[in-house]
Order: C-alpha cells, then structure tokens, then sequence
C-alpha cells in the first residue's frame, strides 16, 4: 500500500539528504585536498577558459566576496592565476593552471567516488527512476529568484 506523503515532506527529506550528501562529498573533496566549493570554481574556469570575476560569480551564484575569497585562495595554492582585465581595469580575469587542471582532475575523482558510494547501493532500475523523477521536478521549475 501506498502511504501518502505531501509536498513538504518529501521536500524535507530531499533537504535533509541533499545537506548530508554535501557534507559528505565536501568532506571526502576536503581530504583529498580541495573542497567542493573551490572545485565549483575551478569547474567553471576549467570548462568555460578565463572570466572576470564579476561574470564567474554570476555564473555561480555566489556572493562577489565569496568569489574573491575563494579565488585568493586558490591563487595562493597555485590553482588560478588572476591578471588584468583590458576591457575593464577595475576587473581582474582567472584563468586556470597547469596544478588547477590537476587538482580538478583528482576532485572530480574524488567527487565520482563518493557518488557511487553513495547511489551505488541503488540498483539500475532505481537509479534510472530517480534521474527521471529529478528530470520531472527540473522541468517544472522556473530558473532564477523569486519572491512569491
């Protein structure tokens, strides 16, 4: 028999996985030297080539700040470099490095890793209905903020 659940519960339980699932994979990414949320921007950078920051926070949805900060550090590792914008002067472009490129390589590793930990025990048939479930609930969204 089938138990009826609602909307706001099954929205609850996707939260409360999707919050564990980051910490994990954020963690295993963590250990293995770069956290998830440097990886999103070495993502970005690696598969788009070189951007002001203003456009990489854009693109992530981050804080400007957040940006800034992320790129500092990963400056300091020697994943990114920065230099002058020449549309812009105020602006600063990143750009990946030889060590960025391999230390994505070796999160994006990492992170396959974890996901197959963590859906592995999910037989094809379920894995395959929940990718269509996801697709489902994808289409019906409207991308971008709102306050309604």
């Amino acid at each position: 028999m089938t138990r009826d659940v609602s909307p706001v519960e099954i929205g609850q339980a996707y939260f409360e996985l999707h919050h564990l699932m980051h910490r994990i994979v954020d963690k295993k990414m963590s250990c293995a030297g770069l956290s998830f949320a440097r990886t999103k921007v070495l993502v970005r950078v690696a598969n788009e080539g070189p951007m002001n920051q203003a456009t990489l926070a854009g693109l992530l949805g981050f804080a400007p700040r957040s940006v800034t900060e992320t790129v500092d550090a990963l400056e300091r590792e020697g994943f990114v470099t920065r230099t002058e914008d020449p549309a812009d002067r105020r602006a600063r472009i990143v750009a990946i490095t030889l060590a960025g490129r391999d230390a994505h390589e070796a999160a994006m590793a990492v992170k396959a890793t974890a996901m197959t930990e963590i859906f592995g025990s999910l037989t094809t048939p379920q894995r395959s209905s929940l990718l269509a479930l996801f697709d489902s609930i994808r289409t019906h969204l409207v991308p971008g903020e709102t306050c309604s």
